[in-house]
């Protein structure tokens, strides 16, 4: 039995059904399963006219989820413009979301203290803390604390 090949639109109302994507990566997805371009825009252009898609939405999702799993707001920007997101519109995201980047660094900050508050256990929860996006100022008066007992 031969397979019926699906439309460009049918396969992103598939994809959508699953999760939000922005619209480069749904992009990237119909090129991918070698769609036209004009198919490609057609579709892309009916879902976001239905409200299906939005890149607000995706962003404003994304960031809500991936600051509960500790990352911060430099790493969810970059995370963000990989995905396809212009700027303006991850700074406007990131200013509304109502995010607390002191408190959501502070209890990153104490689940990975290290046990040797010494200069390289110091040097090490401030590289981690860095690499998990955070800006210094979001710990950097963590590090003053005494963790001595």
């Amino acid at each position: 039995m031969a397979k019926i090949k699906s439309t460009a639109l049918q396969y992103l109302i598939y994809l959508l059904s699953k999760r939000d994507y922005s619209e480069v990566e749904l992009r990237q997805k119909l090129i991918s399963k070698e769609f036209e371009t004009e198919e490609i825009d057609d579709a892309i252009n009916q879902v976001q006219e239905r409200n299906w898609q939005s890149d607000e939405r995706f962003c404003s999702h994304f960031i809500r989820y991936r600051s509960q799993q500790g990352y911060g707001p430099n790493r969810l920007k970059f995370e963000l413009k990989q995905k396809g997101i212009k700027d303006w519109l991850i700074s406007q995201e990131l200013e509304n979301c109502e995010i607390d980047w002191f408190e959501q660094a502070e209890i990153l900050f104490n689940k990975k203290r290290p046990i040797n508050w010494d200069i390289k256990g110091k040097q090490k929860i401030w590289r981690y803390m860095l690499s998990r996006g955070f800006n210094n100022y979001h710990f950097s008066h963590l590090m003053e604390l005494d963790y001595d007992e």
